[in-house]
């Protein structure tokens, strides 16, 4: 189940700099609150805690899907622009959020991003405390599955979005026989597919969470406001 967290005032939906009308973030799990978590050798300062019931140096896998914000070259691609579908943060926001925080010892990230961005996600990575180490590639089919996606594109008419693997520590893989590709069709906008899950639960052990949500999953904590976006949709 997705709780709502209560507002905190004057901070914005991920606790930087709240619009008027923006929803709090919200987040699933039953972990106990920390609205302010304890210094200690990984954390200089107290600090007030923005991802609500989740566990402080808990997880041994996040999965991350960050809300980039990017211009387009022409205004015939706002339609697909995020900014058309959620509300989208600086690279400088998402970096200041202490999702290092969030990671256990020995930890693995997946990062989404699509081709432009991929210099900022792995330096976003860097930011974090994680090393990067590898990737792996969505293979857009169209609704159908019929074709492949025909996406925005600056280059390449765009059929394909990538994940970054980095870490923290030394996590250990648990298979080596799963393939860095997911062929599977486009659904919503930025709505990933299931098997994301399924890659990250086969690689590395968690306990698990998902930063930006949109859809819940048994035996994951997950955070954003729109956590729990897809779940009906998924039902």
């Amino acid at each position: 189940m997705i709780g709502q967290e209560s507002n905190p005032p004057a901070h914005n939906r991920f606790g930087h700099d709240l619009a008027p009308h923006s929803r709090a973030p919200q987040t699933s799990g039953g972990a106990p609150d920390s609205t302010d978590f304890v210094s200690n050798s990984r954390h200089k300062s107290a600090t007030s805690w923005p991802f609500g019931t989740m566990r402080p140096f808990s997880y041994g896998a996040l999965l991350v899907d960050p809300p980039w914000h990017f211009r387009n070259f022409s205004g015939k691609g706002e339609g697909k622009n995020p900014t058309a579908h959620y509300q989208c943060m600086s690279l400088d926001d998402i970096a200041a959020l202490p999702v290092a925080h969030l990671a256990a010892p020995d930890c693995a990230m997946f990062m989404w991003a699509t081709a432009p961005m991929l210099p900022d996600a792995v330096e976003l990575m860097r930011k974090w405390g994680f090393a990067f180490k590898s990737s792996a590639a969505w293979a857009k089919q169209s609704s159908t599955g019929k074709a492949w996606a025909f996406g925005t594109g600056y280059v390449f008419r765009s059929a394909a979005e990538f994940v970054l693997v980095g870490t923290i520590g030394q996590p250990r893989v648990q298979s080596r026989s799963v393939r860095n590709l997911i062929v599977a069709p486009v659904r919503e906008h930025s709505r990933k597919p299931e098997e994301q899950y399924e890659m990250v639960e086969a690689l590395y052990a968690g306990p698990y969470a998902e930063i930006f949500s949109r859809t819940s999953r048994p035996g994951w904590d997950c955070w954003g406001d729109e956590a729990g976006k897809f779940d009906e949709v998924a039902a």
